[in-house]
């Protein structure tokens, strides 16, 4: 009996091994996803460049990061129906092509249109390799090893957008904003290629159909919204292609029917995002509190690097050092929050980043040019500890209050409203920042205090808006909630 039991010992370790080819291909996934975070976040502090280049309004740049996370809010509960239907190889090397053929487009575009489109496939793109990553490493990880992979996966997703600013600043002090495209192909190709022989990911393929409608109706919906809430920006709204309260009536309208066909879709299975999530009182609650936060954070790192070039006379790589400490920030309180998570649950936690992330908001909006740069970093970097004490409580408490079998529907419903709330909080605060500063430079101010006085307004807003997701999870976050254990695919 030792000595069989003894033989049968070297398999069950080896099979906690992980295979050269799965370390390969893990290494592939966590690089191709950094990449395409990282050229996510790239555009902010370009936006001032593209400006001049271009001769754009603000309120018409910021759409080339708005439409990118729009796209992803669109494209990624399509994912669920590309892995059902095809191997995951096939999956990614569609979205590595959709990335590079975007990227290439944005390269050479000519004018903003062009552009935009370049960012349009590229965020297609993005939007299919991000949740397929974290799938595929659970899957070629073993057992013992997934939680360090996930890790590694999770931090990447994590350093990006904090590594973003630098990288597209350091690059504009030294050459013209092309490059920020063009310095992407080369990494994206080698993960291409690469990829191409060595990711092997077992899955079981079966026919699941996609359903035409609801994506038409998502896209139009959410468009709608979005452009409606971006285009009061354009002079107040005024010279925009659509009214912008006829974009935001018809949004709503529109993300009405989007609702109502899921409910009808998820019957059978088949709803582009199940709706069954929001029927458990702490997931809704969540998910609220987490849009009312998501949503000014992710204007201000975008309006941010905007205001410090053009109102605090920073130059491009001088914003993208004054962004990079906040990731952080995030990393480092992320790390502490999660040991805290499981002896306080998340109503302390939320309670407490709710209150600091509102204060800091408000500092900021009582801040001009000429407040010392270190004032400024120092309220900057509070906004985001705050942030890192809500987001893990967020994603825990609505994942952790659900079914098992609820999961993917809640992780689809996380991620896309995450990227929903990215692209209406840029809108939003451009558009504030656009309808503030016409009015002050039409009153004779310089248009470097006027934008000045334009991003104070928006982050106003933003201070109201984390104090309402206080109150949110004040009265509806229980103290204690159950953890899933399921890892969530989060960025």
């Amino acid at each position: 009996m030792t000595e069989t039991a003894t033989a049968a010992a070297p398999p069950a370790a080896a099979s906690d091994r992980l295979t050269p080819g799965s370390a390969i291909a893990i290494t592939v996934l966590i690089v191709s996803t950094f990449t395409v975070i990282l050229n996510e976040m790239l555009m902010a502090v370009a936006l001032p460049r593209l400006m001049a280049d271009l001769d754009i309004t603000a309120a018409t740049a910021q759409w080339l990061t708005t439409g990118y996370m729009l796209t992803m809010a669109v494209v990624m509960p399509v994912t669920g129906f590309l892995t059902q239907r095809f191997q995951m190889r096939t999956v990614f090397l569609i979205a590595m092509v959709l990335f590079l053929f975007g990227t290439l487009i944005a390269a050479a575009a000519p004018d903003f249109p062009v552009l935009m489109f370049g960012r349009v496939i590229q965020a297609v793109g993005t939007a299919i390799i991000t949740p397929l990553a974290f799938t595929a490493v659970t899957t070629l990880a073993p057992p013992s090893r997934t939680g360090r992979m996930m890790a590694l996966l999770t931090i990447s997703t994590s350093i990006a957008p904090s590594i973003g600013p630098i990288v597209a600043g350091s690059i504009l002090s030294i050459a013209s904003w092309r490059w920020l495209f063009i310095l992407i192909l080369p990494i994206a190709i080698v993960c291409l290629l690469v990829g191409r022989r060595v990711i092997r990911v077992p899955s079981d393929r079966r026919e699941a159909k996609l359903d035409l409608v609801s994506l038409a109706l998502s896209t139009l919906g959410f468009s709608s919204l979005v452009y409606g809430l971006g285009s009061f920006g354009e002079g107040g709204g005024e010279h925009a292609l659509i009214h912008p309260g006829v974009a935001l009536t018809a949004g709503v309208v529109i993300v009405g029917l989007f609702v109502g066909r899921q409910l009808q879709l998820q019957k059978t299975d088949s709803a582009q995002l199940d709706m069954r999530p929001f029927a458990v009182k702490t997931f809704s609650a969540a998910i609220l509190a987490g849009v009312l936060f998501m949503t000014p954070a992710f204007g201000l790192t975008t309006v941010m690097p905007f205001v410090l070039q053009t109102s605090y006379g920073l130059n491009a790589l001088e914003a993208g050092l004054f962004m990079a400490p906040s990731g952080l920030v995030i990393i480092a309180v992320s790390a502490l929050v999660g040991r805290l998570y499981d002896q306080v649950g998340p109503r302390v936690l939320m309670l407490a980043g709710a209150a600091i992330d509102a204060l800091a908001f408000w500092n900021l909006s009582n801040q001009g040019p000429g407040t010392p740069i270190a004032v400024l970093l120092a309220s900057f970097l509070v906004v985001f500890l705050g942030q890192a004490l809500i987001w893990t409580p967020v994603f825990s408490a609505a994942l952790g209050s659900i079914n098992k079998h609820l999961l993917p529907h809640g992780s689809a419903i996380l991620n896309t409203l995450q990227q929903l709330a990215g692209a209406a909080g840029i809108a939003i605060m451009f558009s504030m920042m656009g309808v503030v500063s016409s009015y002050r430079m039409a009153e004779g101010d310089a248009e470097g205090a006027a934008i000045a006085q334009g991003a104070q307004q928006a982050f106003q807003i933003g201070s109201i808006m984390v104090l309402v997701s206080l109150l949110v999870v004040f009265f509806f976050i229980p103290k204690k909630v159950g953890s899933s254990r399921a890892p969530v695919a989060v960025h």
